[in-house]
């Protein structure tokens, strides 16, 4: 085969039929004609229903019934339902116990977590007292032994504010 050089060749090998392009326009048209017809679908609207459309909807809407409505929920149910378990707990808890408790029966440990966690503080329980019990004489008459004093002081006193004072 020969080759030939590009440069020399004049046609591009495609050959195009005769009036082509004078018919391509009316082919493309008639084309886009046959699209845009609408195709009979098989359904029929009788006349002046879209005119009459609104009158027919508000008489329908007019004539209709009004129907009873049932509530799902009832208050005074859920009230006497509500009351009744109240009831059965709060006799279940009176009749069960039968120990009493006691300030005596509570343990100081107890009292002690109970009055740090609530966060009381001196001023508290201070305002809980009167002048009497406030008494100068009342701490006098009451001797607080020794060792609980030094117990007192080792636990919650640092050494060092000791030593400074």
């Amino acid at each position: 085969m020969k080759q030939k050089k590009l440069d020399t060749i004049n046609s591009s090998g495609f050959k195009v039929p005769k009036d082509y392009f004078s018919q391509v326009e009316e082919q493309i048209l008639s084309e886009v004609h046959l699209k845009n017809k609408v195709q009979v679908s098989g359904f029929h609207v009788p006349d002046s229903y879209f005119e009459s459309l609104e009158e027919h909807i508000f008489e329908k809407l007019e004539t209709k019934n009004e129907a009873k409505v049932i509530k799902l929920f009832s208050w005074k149910k859920a009230i006497y339902a509500s009351a009744i378990a109240a009831t059965i707990v709060l006799m279940f808890n009176l009749f069960s116990t039968s120990e009493t408790i006691t300030f005596e029966s509570i343990e100081i440990a107890t009292i002690e977590n109970y009055l740090e966690d609530e966060g009381f503080t001196s001023n508290d329980f201070a305002s809980l007292l009167t002048d009497e019990e406030l008494n100068k004489d009342n701490f006098i008459e009451n001797q607080i032994p020794e060792y609980l004093i030094k117990d007192y002081l080792m636990n919650t006193i640092e050494l060092e504010d000791l030593i400074l004072e």
